[in-house]
């Protein structure tokens, strides 16, 4: 369900015989397999296990029909999972103060992976998924979205993941002109002032 609802773009960390690997899903063969891009060359468990240990920001679940205004997968914070984490003062004050221009705070944020990857990006988080299974107060299950920026890495390293991240929540974000079906009347009827003949 999740990668149907778009998993596939989102870049997941994984470790695979000792060997950190970072990329996106895909299926081979019938199967799900992780395509790796080979930017955690040189990396060992050791230096990312602040991912699993510390960086969790919240669980990635399915999107739900109904009453949501969304469709696609679903981004839940923290306060929304059923985890025995104690937050040190400073991250938590960190997950509090990561603020939307709506008011909502990237710790009990619930909405669209796209526009929780957004608030988390603009609060200098770098959101990963990782397979380690989470579920949320409510019952659903999902997978933990965690913060690469806990792993100490160099800054064009940082940089360019940022950029690819960012470039999979942009394509979601950004809504082309052609994107959305207008009714020809009603937009006669709105621009009619503006268009002229020969137009």
């Amino acid at each position: 369900m999740l990668y149907a609802q778009g998993l596939g773009e989102l870049f997941v960390l994984h470790i695979k015989k000792d060997k950190p690997m970072l990329g996106q899903l895909y299926f081979e063969k019938g199967k799900l397999a992780l395509r790796d891009q080979g930017m955690l060359a040189g990396m060992t468990v050791s230096q990312l296990q602040p991912c699993w240990e510390s960086g969790l920001l919240g669980v990635v679940t399915a999107g739900k029909a109904g009453d949501r205004e969304w469709e696609s997968m679903t981004f839940s914070g923290l306060e929304h999972c059923d985890l025995p984490i104690d937050l040190g003062k400073t991250r938590h004050g960190a997950l509090m103060a990561a603020q939307n221009q709506y008011g909502e705070n990237l710790i009990n944020f619930v909405g669209s992976i796209y526009r929780g990857y957004q608030l988390m990006m603009e609060h200098h988080f770098l959101p990963v998924v990782l397979l380690k299974e989470v579920e949320t107060k409510s019952g659903e299950v999902g997978l933990a979205i965690s913060d690469l920026r806990t792993v100490p890495m160099s800054i064009n390293l940082i940089r360019n993941l940022n950029d690819m991240v960012m470039k999979c929540v942009e394509k979601r974000l950004t809504m082309e002109v052609g994107d959305e079906e207008v009714n020809q009347e009603e937009f006669q009827k709105m621009f009619a002032s503006y268009l002229k003949d020969g137009d």
